[in-house]
């Protein structure tokens, strides 16, 4: 049986969704791009007969068959004509531009809610970054299809049309000989197609490095640690070593487009001026008259041009762009998370022989896991760098689900329910959280659906993380600015890690999760706020990651985990009690601080 073409192959499909959404979301543009351009396609043709008319008048006038005022009018028309198909075609660029970055706008937001739905899991597949990457440039693509067709079908086709019936009025063969010269164009767009359809593919990853290693040698972020350290010339040398390669390929597949192309223009060069002469013998022959033949001459090149912008340029575009759009189709076609939407009541999370692998690995990174956490319980996990903690913490709260086993929420699968039932009464602190360049306000109330931002909630959770904006530093409160480049102020790492803390605790939620989120704080700012987390999280789940054993004997329980296994659980006294990994931990800790 044979597999059925895929959508991002065939161009109706593709046209079909494009100009939906045209027709959806900016229907006014797409109705204006059309009706200019058809009045510029059949103005541009209708200018053929006019200028025929204004030369025969001239010839007539000039052997004295003709007066000149018949010639003045003629020219007077063709000269207003000439006018309005300077504003037509003024006014259809502007249009056309409009509708270009509306369709690119509504086609990002498109991908973007694509990208909402993905498991985050599927983040760590490189196969899905260079996916994206390409996805992204195939919406500048589907622009640029969207341009060509448009301008085929709008412009070009009422302009054959009108020029098709004019010149087999005067002389058929002389048309259809113009239309076969462009034949082997349409052959070596073909081929010019297949070769950058297979380029995409092949330098996407690159792409997606260089764009990489550049972030690490011109990004603010990236800047101090980038020239302290004298690392600008070991990421250029891989951000070069990356473009070598693309450009290499790049110049492989160009190279051999270009080849069809010199052979392509020399078969239209030919036609060409095989055209003028055909011309050339009517008029000799006298088969046509000196007006059609300086109106048809004076406008073959024009014919001739369009039918080469057709060819070369507009059918080059679409076969190269249709190419590119093939990936924007392949990320929307992109498995999503499914699920049920439902009202997760409790808290309560049941781990049952749970193993998790990360795409492309060949080691579990969770082995096993039976675990229970009582709805309102606060749990710490502890372990050494890679023993499994954060994957754990991601698996428990639905971020993750497992490859092996179940884990339930208030009694639901995670698998079986949507992320959104999963997510809502969750929140939480990652050690990796970010820094958004917007006010105090905007970086706290993120998970704030709607504009109403509870004043008083906000400015409890700013307090309970420990960030004092009450002082002069921070002049406009609340709607600081925490980026320098925009005329605000930078916070340093301490500081922006209670930002984050503020920010997870502003969500409403049943469950909260601190994932070693205090690295820049000093261990007894983070005893005292962990112990503020814990009072305030009375009734609530609660669960802490941290390397800092002192701060998580304050939890109802500790698990210790080690290469991807629970291999203790209990209070700290308990912990203290057996000879294990906790203890060995503890007590290496407790040494350097004792003065």
């Amino acid at each position: 049986m044979s597999k059925k073409p895929e959508l991002e192959n065939k161009l109706l499909p593709v046209l079909k969704h494009i100009f939906s959404v045209c027709w959806k979301k900016c229907r006014w543009h797409l109705i204006l791009v059309v009706f200019t351009s058809i009045v510029s396609g059949y103005s541009s043709a209708a200018l053929t007969p006019i200028k025929q008319n204004f030369f025969d008048s001239v010839s007539q006038a000039a052997s004295g068959n003709g007066t000149m005022k018949r010639t003045l009018i003629f020219g007077i028309i063709m000269g207003l004509f000439m006018v309005f198909m300077l504003f037509i075609n003024g006014f259809s660029g502007v249009f056309s531009e409009n509708l270009t970055q509306k369709l690119m706008g509504q086609l990002g937001i498109q991908l973007n809610i694509k990208a909402s739905k993905i498991e985050p899991i599927c983040y760590e597949d490189s196969e899905l970054l260079d996916t994206i990457n390409k996805a992204h440039n195939g919406i500048s693509a589907a622009a640029g299809l969207t341009d060509a067709i448009l301008s085929i079908v709008t412009f070009s086709l009422p302009y054959f049309i009108f020029m098709g019936f004019y010149l087999a009025r005067i002389k058929p063969l002389l048309f259809l000989f113009i239309l076969f010269t462009f034949i082997p164009s349409l052959v070596g767009q073909i081929i010019r197609y297949k070769a950058y359809t297979n380029l995409e593919k092949i330098i996407a990853p690159f792409r997606r490095k260089t764009e990489y290693y550049e972030k690490f040698i011109a990004d603010r972020e990236y800047a101090k640690e980038t020239r302290v350290l004298g690392a600008f010339w070991f990421f250029r040398k891989l951000y070069e070593t990356a473009l070598i390669i693309m450009s290499k390929k790049s110049w492989e597949t160009s190279r051999k487009a270009a080849l069809t192309e010199i052979g392509v223009r020399f078969m239209q060069l030919a036609g060409y001026i095989s055209s003028i002469l055909l011309l050339y013998m009517y008029l000799i022959n006298g088969e046509i008259g000196i007006g059609a033949f300086a109106a048809v001459f004076s406008s073959i090149d024009q014919l001739f041009n369009i039918m080469e912008s057709i060819m070369n340029f507009q059918v080059g575009s679409i076969s190269q762009n249709l190419g590119m759009i093939q990936n924007y189709f392949k990320f929307l076609k992109f498995p999503e998370r499914g699920g049920v939407n439902t009202d997760i009541i409790s808290s309560k999370v049941e781990l049952n022989n749970v193993s998790f692998t990360y795409p492309n690995a060949n080691k579990e990174s969770l082995k096993n896991i039976n675990l229970t956490i009582e709805e309102g319980e606060s749990l710490a996990i502890v372990g050494e760098n890679g023993a499994g903690k954060s994957t754990l913490v991601k698996l428990i709260i639905g971020l993750y689900l497992p490859t092996k086993g179940t884990v339930t929420i208030g009694g639901r699968d995670t698998k079986e329910v949507s992320a959104g039932s999963v997510f809502k009464n969750t929140s939480a602190v990652f050690q990796h959280y970010q820094k958004y360049k917007m006010t105090i306000k905007d970086n706290v109330a993120i998970s704030q659906t709607n504009n109403d931002v509870s004043e008083d909630l906000l400015k409890d959770a700013i307090k309970k993380s420990g960030f004092d904006i009450e002082n002069k530093t921070y002049a406009d409160g609340v709607n600081t600015m925490l980026a320098r480049e925009y005329g605000g102020i930078d916070l340093s790492g301490g500081q922006w890690q209670k930002v984050a803390i503020a920010r997870g605790l502003y969500r409403c939620h049943n469950m909260i999760i601190l994932d070693e989120p205090t690295a820049a704080i000093d261990p007894i700012e983070e005893t005292r706020l962990y112990k503020k987390f814990i009072d305030m999280s009375k009734g609530k789940t609660s669960l802490i990651v941290t390397h800092r054993l002192g701060s998580a004997k304050i939890a109802d329980r500790i698990i210790v985990m080690d290469n991807g296994e629970i291999v203790d659980c209990g209070t700290h006294d308990e912990l203290m009690e057996h000879e294990g990994i906790y203890k060995k931990m503890y007590e290496a800790q407790a040494k350097w601080y004792v003065r």
